[in-house]
This record gives C-alpha cells, sequence and structure tokens, in this order.
C-alpha cells in the first residue's frame, strides 16, 4: 500500500490535476472559474410538438464553456469531464421531476465509431443517473452515417433514416433519452422514431447542451 501511495503521489505530481477546460494546474475537470462562466438556459425544457419525441430538457446553451466541454469531450478524449457534466444531469433530472420515465437510454453511436473513439460520451455523462433504470441494450445503432455538422435539417434526418433499431423489450415503457447536446435534434427524433416504432410509450430527452428558444434571445 505504502508503494502504491507514493506511485501515486509521483503521478500526480508528473501529471497535476487540471481543468479540462482552462487547463490551469491543480484545479478540478471544470473549475471554479470556468464554472461560472456557464450560465443554464432560461427554458430549460422544450416541447418538440407532435413527432415521436416529447420534450428536450437541456441545461445549458451550446455556447462557451459548455460547448467547449462537450466537444472536448468527445473529440478530444477528455473522459475527466465525464463526472461533472454526469453530476449535473442528475441535478436537472431529480429537479424536473424525470424519475418518471421508465427506461434511461443512452443515445447510442456505431460501433465503427465507438471502436475508435475508446468510449460512447452519453453513457460516460449517464453514469449519475438511476443505474436500475439504464439499459443500453434496448436501442442499437445500426447503420453508420456521415457526419451531420454540414447537412440541413432534411438532410440530417434523410441521413439518420433506419440508423436505430430498438428491441421489443420497451413495448408500453416511457423512455428518457441522454445525450450531451441537441441543436435540430436530429439524431434524438431518428432514435424516438425506432423506439416507439418498437412500441414505446413516450420519448423524451434529457442533454447537457441545447439551443435557446426564439424567445430567450
Amino acid at each position: 500500500m505504502e508503494i502504491k501511495g507514493a506511485l501515486k503521489v509521483c503521478l500526480r505530481w508528473i501529471y497535476p490535476d487540471r481543468c479540462a477546460l482552462c487547463a490551469a494546474i491543480n484545479r478540478p475537470p471544470i473549475c471554479d472559474e470556468c464554472l461560472a462562466e456557464i450560465t443554464t438556459l432560461p427554458s430549460q425544457v422544450r416541447q418538440m410538438g407532435s413527432g415521436p419525441l416529447s420534450t428536450a430538457y437541456s441545461l445549458y446553451p451550446f455556447e462557451g464553456r459548455a460547448a467547449q466541454a462537450v466537444r472536448r469531450l468527445k473529440y478530444a478524449s477528455e473522459k475527466a469531464l465525464a463526472a461533472p457534466m454526469s453530476a449535473a444531469l442528475r441535478l436537472a433530472y431529480d429537479e424536473n421531476d424525470l424519475e418518471q420515465f421508465d427506461v434511461i437510454v443512452p443515445v447510442p453511436i456505431h460501433a465503427t465509431r465507438r471502436s475508435q473513439r475508446g468510449f460512447n460520451q452519453a453513457e460516460l455523462i449517464a453514469e449519475a443517473l438511476p443505474s436500475g433504470k439504464t439499459k443500453t441494450a434496448v436501442l442499437k445503432r445500426i447503420k453508420r452515417t456521415k457526419p451531420q455538422v454540414d447537412l440541413t435539417v432534411h438532410e440530417r434526418l434523410k441521413n439518420l433514416s433506419g440508423a436505430f433499431r430498438a428491441e421489443p423489450s420497451i413495448m408500453g415503457q416511457s423512455v428518457l433519452l441522454v445525450d450531451d447536446v441537441i441543436t435540430t435534434g436530429g439524431t434524438a427524433i431518428a432514435c424516438a422514431d425506432a423506439l416507439v416504432e418498437a412500441g414505446a410509450a413516450q420519448v423524451s430527452i434529457l442533454t447537457y447542451c441545447g439551443e435557446r428558444s426564439p424567445e430567450d434571445s
């Protein structure tokens, strides 16, 4: 134990803890200064209309430090960010009474992308949510799609058509999807389509970042 303890001290000296956003040394993954720059969305609940996805719950606008956290977790493999992001989601889960949902499903990524990245960021940020409700096997991404970034809303929906498949075990259950960000909602709607087709009674989504509604601007 003494050797292990000494090794940990040495590693911390060589590789000190740092903020994954501003790189300040001897700070948590999201330091207090960066956290102070993150503002919550004025309207954290967005009704999604008459489609398969009923409601989106989002904590922060997809801008500034919050957007940086999403990008650095996903594209720079800064997995230390997952814990504080997940803790924020758990707070929103409790404050919005989302325990009403039967099942929590992290939005899946294709097996090829998971192999390249080494993880699914949606699963990591869902870890603070009730583990007994979290199920990753009921929804699969069966089609590899091109990146959504430069596509129009119509192109995004077409790109994601048939990309997901849900298991019939979801029949009659209400589902809370979890993801890092929702913008146009294309991915979430495609997931909801597959879940409703498999018999899900209701589908909503909880995300770390989302878009501002028109009345917020």
